[in-house]
């Protein structure tokens, strides 16, 4: 069943894809639909309690478990507040149910064995009384929060239309005590962290390609700073760039088909493009000035980038054959480490300030600047969500360099890991 709330979604997308078509000029260049606004009011869902089949201490504890993944999961998908309920939810032709408030009512049941751990949600449309989702999930035990990951992402895609980010992963570069720098991955909530390479050297900058099967990184291991690319299935590397002097910062395109990249071996930091199968590179920036840090644009057709060629760092942004350079920050006297987002109208980006650094994000056109931290800290690596709701972010405020989330506007900001230093984090695509 498709929900009301998902007809509206779809309506607007076939209304913009006419308009479009029906402006040639408007049809050919990048249109960024600005979806942020303040006023925006989250969507209520009522959560009941999951039942086990059996009774005893380890089904209470995953009754709860299912509970606080879910709500979390629900929250963090920028649409959707929760209301935890007792009990079991309303009978489908329950006016109390219609008249709660809420548009939807979760509840369901799970059955632990031997063979693994198996959830049977129910997602009923208040409105309508329908049933949306009533189908079994099934994972192995231990496991338990990608299946309920996995339930969230279902329910935001059947009430919106949107796929969800509740799968999605976080790689970093974990810091150990020695200060030895390894890449590491967890899930986008902080849990199941585990480090991913073992170089026993230093990596930096990971960039999730498209698919999420591998990640692009700069290491140090052969004693000089290259470009790798790691195989997140088989653990296996293999270089891709061993030019002299930089090789850092690269950016996988969305298309897949290349990397941009800071490579100094003309003798200044200027952007590159790698061809990934035919793996050649061609030049983009020519400038004296230092030239780093590029995003692509969802479009796969600008790259913002850091460029000091004004006398200080500052953002700008270009085609991504190289043409059509414009600035795009003006305040602020050191802008750096742009991130477009996925859904093509804002970038964030890192500025300094009178508390060390912080993060803002201003529209792709060069509008409404907005400052997103504000603590006595320095607060870095911006990157966003693949839904373009949420980023994550480096910030010193705890006393040590550790990752945090927030909202697009700068609300709910948490830290997610727990333990050693922790930095440079690159959200990946959805992995469902």
């Amino acid at each position: 069943m498709e929900s009301e709330i998902r007809k509206s979604l779809r309506e607007i997308g076939c209304f913009l894809v006419l308009l479009g078509l029906a402006n040639p000029v408007l049809a050919q260049t990048d249109v960024y639909l600005k979806v942020y606004t303040k006023t925006f009011q989250r969507m209520t869902i009522d959560l009941y309690p999951f039942e086990g089949a059996t009774n005893g201490t380890n089904s209470d504890v995953l009754s709860a478990l299912i509970t606080e993944v879910l709500k979390n999961d629900l929250w963090m998908s920028g649409y959707f507040s929760v209301s935890l309920r007792t009990g079991q939810p309303a009978t489908s032709n329950s006016t109390a149910a219609k008249n709660g408030g809420a548009i939807a009512r979760l509840g369901g049941t799970y059955e632990i064995s031997s063979r693994g751990v198996t959830m049977q949600p129910s997602l009923v449309d208040n409105a309508s009384g329908k049933t949306i989702i009533r189908s079994g999930y099934t994972g192995r035990r231990g496991n338990e929060r990608r299946t309920i990951h996995r339930i969230a992402d279902d329910v935001v895609y059947s009430l919106t239309g949107e796929r969800g980010t509740a799968l999605t992963q976080i790689a970093y570069v974990h810091q150990k005590q020695d200060g030895v720098k390894e890449l590491a991955v967890m899930d986008y909530d902080g849990h199941n962290a585990r480090i991913l390479t073992s170089d026993k050297s230093i990596a930096l900058s990971p960039a999730w390609s498209p698919d999420g099967r591998r990640l692009c990184y700069t290491s140090y291991k052969d004693e000089r700073q290259n470009l790798y690319v790691i195989n997140l299935a088989t653990a296996t590397q293999f270089r891709i760039s061993n030019v002299t002097g930089l090789n850092s910062a690269p950016a996988w395109s969305p298309d897949g088909a290349k990397i941009a990249m800071t490579l100094s071996k003309d003798g200044n930091a200027e952007i590159y493009l790698l061809d990934v199968e035919k793996k050649s590179f061609t030049r983009l920036t020519y400038n004296r000035a230092i030239d780093s840090s590029p995003t692509w644009s969802p479009s796969n057709r600008e790259i913002a980038f850091t460029s000091d060629r004004s006398g200080s760092p500052q953002i700008y942004i270009m085609g991504a054959e190289g043409l059509n350079i414009r600035r795009l920050t003006y305040e602020g006297s050191y802008n750096d480490s742009p991130t477009w987002s996925p859904r093509g109208d804002k970038i964030a980006y890192v500025s300094r300030t009178e508390s060390g650094f912080d993060i803002y994000t201003i529209d792709a056109m060069g509008e409404n600047q907005m400052r997103l931290t504000d603590s006595s800290s320095s607060n870095e690596d911006p990157y966003w969500a693949p839904n373009g709701f949420s980023l994550t972010f480096s910030s010193s405020r705890s006393g040590r360099q550790e990752l945090y989330s927030m909202f697009w506007d700068g609300s709910d900001q948490k830290k997610i890991t727990s333990g050693g230093v922790n930095y440079m984090p690159a959200w990946s695509p959805r992995l469902n």
